[in-house]
């Protein structure tokens, strides 16, 4: 009987209906003894998000029969789907090495790396697959996908413009090739790619997403609103699209800018939407909506995990800490409203909890700067020795003038005044964006050094690199000790990750904030008013104050006065913020993160 179940079973998964194998394999996995009924149960098990059912599975069958490569790269993927890539990266070389023809595994290998930002590595374990297979589409695309990250763009579009020749019907590679023309700010063929995508799948929503995000980067007022009318008519609940066009939205002012969100909500509530929907409410001080959709949300899916971080968040906005207390110990869920209770404890003074709370989650994302900020919050709160070491800011932080690249002042004012008249131009947008740091302001969307094709821009990028590279080299060479954050932290090659333009005009201002997932951030200055002097920090960078409360409560400990041309780096896990000023002129800033490549394409 076993043994029939186990052939219908493998039946429904040839024919892709993975539930009913699943099902099928559940009632007849432990009498399971043919290796090839026990590996298609594993191939279900890892398509149904079965893991560890999955494993325990391939254990039973390693043991049964002699290891195959094959085999190795079962346990890969099921290494690779828990986020275990490094046990990933050593099962596909252990099965590459036994069959090093066969290009699948070797592209298997190359998508862990990939993932784990190792591209160099990446590219060369593709260069040999395609020497084995050279129109090998999936190897192409991947390929591509990587030489974009290492900004070798002109490769990456030999690369996938080949994928495409190969298989013409290939959604993925018109996709992919649209995802590069819109990260360098190559309009009309973005779309063009992106469109062809959408005609051989219509229901390929990532390229509807990067089809609106390509015409926010350029500019388009009126063929956005129409993309995304168009895109929700037909495609009201897909979340991603309705952040992208609210955000949107919200920076063009239009009214009532969460239109999206409650008729999204109204006919078809998911936890996902409203955590998305109430996070940018608690952003802008919308208490009394987030109470009622809290309570909406409660009715339609009680209160589980989402609602509880949602609702702690709410609390920790209405500086309600002991009720933030009280309703962690109360949960179910204690271990995963681990942030929310780090800072409730930072609010009640309880310094101790608080580093508890902040090491566990740094352990959990070592990478992750603001976990890495709290830490070094804590650590500053119990006066730790430590804090001075990780926030030495005559060691870490550069300050250094572009000016002096130029061999005539008038040659640099000739250079800031041309292109503070083209960044102004970049600024299309009227209010600031939403759950983001600056206040007063607007922001440039997209990645300014990649989608912008300037030459002053390019100048200027030039410009940093010159000052930067010698200080990141000299970082690697410091005394600094191997484990301290920027020296452990520090990228293979430290890449341009992301960068963009801030202008605040008097009053405006950016709240204290670090930058996740960067190494090291970054403000250059362009232009600066005049009013901002040395009689009072008015306009300054300031480091070292938080954004929450702390019950004693904490200070900057170093500013930085703004000058145009001048260049300030820091690590990305610096709090920093700026002040408001008063008077005439604006404050324009290049802002940029280094850190591991950009895998946007």
């Amino acid at each position: 009987m076993s043994l029939k179940k186990a052939d219908r079973a493998i039946a429904a998964l040839q024919r892709g209906d993975l539930k009913q194998a699943a099902s099928m394999f559940d009632q007849c996995q432990k009498k399971l003894s043919q290796p090839n009924q026990m590996h298609a149960c594993v191939v279900t098990y890892i398509k149904t998000g079965r893991h560890s059912d999955a494993q325990a599975m391939l254990k039973k069958l390693i043991q049964k029969v002699n290891i195959t490569p094959q085999l190795m790269s079962l346990s890969g993927d099921i290494n690779k789907a828990t986020g275990n890539l490094d046990a990933a990266v050593k099962d596909y070389r252990k099965a590459t090495a036994m069959a090093p023809q066969i290009p699948e595994l070797h592209y298997n290998l190359a998508l862990s790396l990939f993932e784990k930002i190792d591209l160099s590595e990446a590219i060369s374990v593709l260069n040999h697959s395609l020497s084995i297979r050279p129109d090998y589409v999936k190897a192409l695309i991947l390929l591509g996908r990587c030489l974009a990250g290492l900004q070798q763009y002109n490769d990456a579009h030999r690369a996938l413009t080949k994928s495409i020749r190969l298989e013409p019907a290939n959604q993925t590679a018109h996709y992919r090739l649209g995802r590069l023309h819109t990260h360098c700010g190559n309009t009309e063929k973005a779309a063009e790619s992106l469109e062809s995508a959408l005609k051989i799948n219509p229901q390929l929503n990532p390229a509807r997403e990067t089809l609106i995000l390509n015409s926010i980067y350029a500019g388009d007022y009126q063929g956005t609103t129409e993309l995304i009318e168009s895109t929700l008519t037909s495609q009201p609940h897909e979340e991603n699209l309705i952040a992208i066009s609210t955000d949107w939205a919200i920076e063009v002012a239009q009214e009532n800018p969460y239109a999206y969100y409650q008729a999204a909500w109204d006919s078809h509530p998911t936890p996902g939407l409203f955590k998305s929907y109430t996070n940018r409410l608690i952003s802008l001080s919308d208490f009394d909506k987030t109470e009622i959709l809290l309570d909406e949300y409660a009715s339609n899916f009680g209160k589980d995990q989402t609602w509880e971080s949602v609702k702690l968040n709410l609390l920790e906005s209405q500086d309600d800490f002991g009720a933030m207390i009280v309703l962690i110990k109360s949960s179910a869920h204690r271990s995963k409203l681990q942030e929310q209770r780090c800072l409730a404890h930072f609010a009640l003074g309880d310094y101790g909890n608080s580093y508890d709370c902040a090491k566990e989650l740094h352990d959990s994302r070592p990478n992750d700067s603001y976990y890495l900020a709290l830490l070094v919050t804590a650590l500053r709160c119990l006066g730790d020795k430590d804090y001075q070491l990780l926030v030495d800011y005559e060691k870490l932080v550069l300050q250094t003038d572009l000016q002096s690249q130029f061999e005539h002042p008038s040659q640099f004012k000739s250079f800031k005044d041309s292109l503070t008249k083209h960044l102004d131009k970049l600024h299309i947008t009227t209010q600031p964006p939403a759950q983001q740091s600056v206040s007063g302001g607007t922001q440039t969307p997209g990645n300014l050094f990649s989608q912008n094709q300037n030459p002053l821009v390019a100048q200027l990028k030039q410009f940093i690199s010159n000052s930067s590279q010698p200080f990141f080299e000299g970082l690697k060479t410091s005394e600094l000790d191997g484990s301290h954050p920027v020296i452990s932290g520090c990228p293979k090659v430290p890449y341009f990750h992301a960068s963009w333009s801030i202008r605040t005009a008097q009053g405006g201002f950016h709240k204290s904030h670090v930058h996740s997932k960067g190494w090291y951030s970054s403000a250059c200055y362009i232009d600066v008013p005049k009013i901002i002097g040395d009689n009072s920090d008015a306009g300054y960078l300031m480091f070292g104050k938080p954004p929450f409360k702390i019950k004693d409560e904490l200070h900057a400990d170093y500013k930085v006065k703004p000058a145009a041309g001048k260049l300030v780096l820091f690590p990305s896990y610096f709090w920093h913020a700026t002040q408001p000023y008063q008077g005439e002129g604006n404050r324009l800033v290049v802002a940029f993160d280094v850190g591991d490549p950009n895998l946007f394409v």
